[in-house]
């Protein structure tokens, strides 16, 4: 069976608004007997947290369906030969449960140094040497043997500097993705990239990636497919999405609905080229690809 892979912010939707002509192309490729599944980068959600968001949403979907790259972080950490056992996550809790499900360790984020500053040092701007003499003197658990980053939208300082901790120390360095930014309404925010580079710098260290441009998501979801069948993949960033479907062979479909237009769309280069790029979801049906689907 052919399958098409979506990924989601941007795509079908941008926070809580649904896309243009998105529940209409998802149910025309199921009642045209397409696989369809849910691939992201986005690691601030576990997968039944998406599988809720895209009922509330009315897209469907199940978390057969549903590949995050929280799950897919979380599963690369289960088959490391030592097997991490004390994780440290700069991210959300979905990130957390995700890595939390397949047996591993994960140190809680109210448990953190530094999460609780007295309010002289938790006033912004008011006295930043009391925030420095307060994590000069935190009392510091031992050393974690992995740190994990993902999109944080409650990032703090002493969150950074117990990962810098941790790096400096010889935990294995991991990235959920490198997203440059994250489109919600109206607007972009920034990506979980700016956090792994802001500790990419302060440790001198390169983070392993497993979300997209790496094709491991995509692998994971022609594994659960069968294989065999034609591939399409729906995304909005050339450098991701794009790059990530050339790497499984498949057809890579970008749509200037959420990180690129059109503009940038052509200065794409190498496997960053798409095959195809549409304005809006509606457009998917005029491929060569899709033209049949009734």
């Amino acid at each position: 069976m052919p399958v098409a892979i979506f990924d989601m912010d941007g795509v079908l939707y941008r926070g809580n608004v649904v896309m243009p002509h998105a529940r209409e192309t998802l149910a025309r490729l199921r009642a045209a007997r397409w696989q369809v599944f849910f691939a992201t980068n986005n690691s601030t959600a576990s997968r039944a947290e998406y599988v809720s968001r895209l009922t509330t949403l009315g897209l469907g979907g199940d978390e057969e369906h549903v590949v995050t790259s929280a799950y897919a972080t979380a599963h690369y950490l289960e088959r490391l030969d030592p097997k991490p056992n004390d994780v440290f996550v700069v991210g959300a809790n979905g990130l957390r449960d995700e890595i939390s499900a397949v047996g591993i360790g994960v140190r809680r984020a109210e448990d953190q140094p530094g999460a609780h500053p007295p309010p002289e040092a938790a006033a912004d701007g008011r006295s930043p040497a009391a925030m420095r003499e307060y994590l000069t003197h935190l009392d510091l658990p031992p050393l974690p043997d992995a740190v994990v980053v993902g999109l944080d939208l409650h990032l703090t300082y002493a969150r950074l500097a117990e990962a810098q901790r941790a790096l400096l120390g010889g935990a294995r360095f991991v990235a959920s993705n490198k997203d440059r930014a994250y489109p919600v309404e109206g607007r972009l925010l920034p990506g979980a990239g700016s956090i792994v580079k802001a500790l990419e710098v302060a440790s001198g260290r390169a983070a392993l990636c497993i979300g997209k441009p790496e094709p491991f998501l995509f692998q994971e979801v022609i594994r659960r497919a069968g294989g065999g069948g034609p591939v399409i993949v729906v995304g909005d960033a050339p450098e991701y999405d794009i790059v990530a479907a050339h790497k499984v062979g498949a057809v890579g479909v970008l749509i200037t609905t959420g990180l690129t237009d059109r503009a940038a769309a052509g200065a794409a280069t190498g496997d960053a080229v798409p095959d195809h790029v549409i304005g809006s979801l509606d457009q998917l049906f005029a491929l060569p690809q899709l033209v049949d689907v009734r």
